[in-house]
């Protein structure tokens, strides 16, 4: 009897411990890490959906490309035999043509014998084009359907071709890594919004809230941040962009700033100013006066003394920290109202979240407005109030007194 449970024991230890009995060696896998979808027109009839020798027709519709990683690129032997490591590539990219994104991918079955995993896919960059002319919601689908995908893959546009940010990048470094990394800089500049993911990006396409898309574009052999597209809610579709000044004045708007530089010039001397954002927070209150809607912005910020383009050091006195504070403050207001009058009169599309502040503080009167909210945001006038407080002075000789 005890020979018979030690078999039993025995053998439900055997299952246990045969967790890797369908294993597959990372050689024979290809780790795709990031996407980018643009318009099969924008290619001017690119030949990459019929490699050499094929007769499959597929529709020219999406061109999509994908960037998969060499596992040898982080220090394996092809790096260390290489003749020049400084030029060596630890990725590389593929492209497919087809109206099903699904159907592209897999394509590629057709031409590499690794199987495409997407377990680690960390971007995906859509083209102006493309994003101009399609819901959004139809160009994510086969991603956020992917049990593979994670929904903390990043969503980008690019003016542009996108396959051409994947393409871009310092030797020894991948596109894709880059861009995600990109991020942990917020508390630095501005010019940074905040990480639009699969999960993040469902709930306001479902709701027909507008929304923004980080911009990304190629530049001097590598990728930069720049600006960034506006969804528009209803539509689904890219309407327009903010340029970096916009996207920064956006950011003072909504309080999603986690940090930055602001910069001034003094009218009397044109002497620089410039100031480092250390916080920053927002406040949109909704207004209704019989039944007219107004807005009140509250913006407050905390920061110090950056760099002072004087030609001597002097005592900082109170009526100069007030002097700088109030030009700080004009330019704040400045790019708000910039990038305010953008959303409002050219791309009648409201993104910073005023119609949330209306839902939230006058729900009657939201639901008499949202159905053509866009249009009614464009004839709303809003009043601004910022408070800038600068606490600290630097390291330098120039003093507070």
């Amino acid at each position: 009897m005890k020979k018979w449970r030690l078999w039993i024991v025995l053998t439900v230890l055997c299952s246990l411990l045969s967790g890797c009995w369908s294993s597959v060696p990372i050689e024979e896998l290809n780790m795709q890490i990031g996407v980018a979808l643009d318009s099969a027109e924008e290619s001017g009839g690119e030949e990459v959906a019929n490699p050499e020798g094929g007769s499959h027709k597929k529709p020219e519709k999406i061109i999509s490309t994908y960037q998969f990683t060499i596992p040898q690129g982080s220090g394996g032997a092809v790096m260390k035999s290489s003749a020049s490591s400084s030029s060596f590539k630890n990725y590389y990219n593929m492209s497919e043509t087809s109206d099903s994104i699904f159907e592209a991918m897999r394509q590629l079955s057709l031409r590499t014998r690794r199987t495409p995993i997407g377990h680690h896919l960390k971007v995906i960059v859509i083209s102006e084009k493309l994003a101009r002319s399609n819901n959004l919601t139809k160009l994510i689908d086969f991603f956020t359907r992917d049990n593979d995908i994670r929904p903390s893959v990043m969503l980008f546009v690019s003016k542009g071709m996108a396959k051409d940010v994947l393409e871009n990048a310092l030797p020894g470094q991948t596109p894709a890594f880059v861009l995600e990394g990109i991020f942990n800089n917020r508390d630095r500049n501005m010019g940074i919004w905040e990480p639009v993911t699969l999960a993040k990006v469902v709930g306001p396409l479902q709701a027909k809230k507008s929304f923004l898309l980080q911009n990304v574009i190629p530049i001097d052999h590598e990728t930069k941040l720049s600006g960034a597209g506006v969804i528009n809610g209803e539509t689904g579709k890219l309407v327009g962009f903010l340029d970096e000044s916009e996207l920064e004045g956006m950011a003072w708007l909504t309080g999603k700033g986690l940090g930055g530089v602001l910069k001034t010039y003094n009218p009397d001397n044109n002497d620089l100013l410039t100031y480092e954002v250390k916080t920053m927070h927002s406040k949109i209150k909704a207004n209704v006066n019989n039944g007219q809607i107004s807005f009140n912005v509250k913006i407050t910020s905390t920061g110090r003394y950056a760099e002072v383009f004087a030609e001597k050091a002097k005592k900082l006195h109170d009526g100069i920290v007030k002097k700088d504070k109030a030009l700080l403050q004009k330019r704040v207001l400045e790019i708000v109202q910039t990038t305010v009058t953008k959303m409002q009169k050219e791309l009648h599309t409201e993104a910073a979240g005023f119609g949330t502040s209306l839902h939230n503080q006058h729900p009657a009167v939201w639901r008499s407005v949202k159905d053509n909210w866009d249009e009614t945001f464009s004839q709303i006038p809003i009043t601004y109030e910022v408070n800038v407080n600068i606490e600290e002075y630097g390291a330098s000789d120039t003093t507070a007194e």
